[in-house]
C-alpha cells in the first residue's frame, strides 16, 4: 500500500525583501510547507493540498508551483472572484522578521 498524505490549510502570497532589490513573491504558511516537505520526500501525487483558492492570477501562480513541486491539486477548489491572501515580511538589522497581512 502506498502512503498518502493531505495537508489541509491556507496558504499565502508572501512579498519578501524589499531592500534595493525589490520584492520576490513567494508562497507559504505551515500547511503549505509540510506538504512541501513531505512531496519532496515522498513520489510525486503521494501528498495532496485540501484549500480554496480564487480565480485571480496569483492563485494560478500559487496553485502551478505546488504542481511544480510534485503536490496533488485535485481537491483545491476555486472560487469565482476571490483571491488569496498577501504578507509582506520585512526584516531589519537584527534579522527580527516583521509581518503585515492582507487578507478578507
Amino acid at each position: 500500500m502506498t502512503a498518502r498524505v493531505l495537508c489541509v490549510g491556507e496558504c499565502m502570497a508572501e512579498l519578501s525583501g524589499g531592500e534595493a532589490g525589490g520584492y520576490r513573491l513567494g508562497f507559504g504558511g505551515d500547511t503549505l510547507n509540510t506538504a512541501l516537505y513531505m512531496a519532496r520526500l515522498l513520489e510525486t501525487g503521494q501528498v495532496g493540498y485540501v484549500t480554496r483558492l480564487g480565480d485571480d492570477v496569483y492563485s494560478a501562480r500559487m496553485r502551478a508551483a505546488w504542481e511544480a513541486e510534485g503536490i496533488d491539486c485535485s481537491l483545491v477548489e476555486t472560487v469565482i472572484g476571490a483571491t488569496v491572501g498577501f504578507c509582506a515580511i520585512d526584516t531589519d538589522a537584527a534579522g527580527e522578521r516583521s509581518f503585515t497581512y492582507w487578507r478578507g
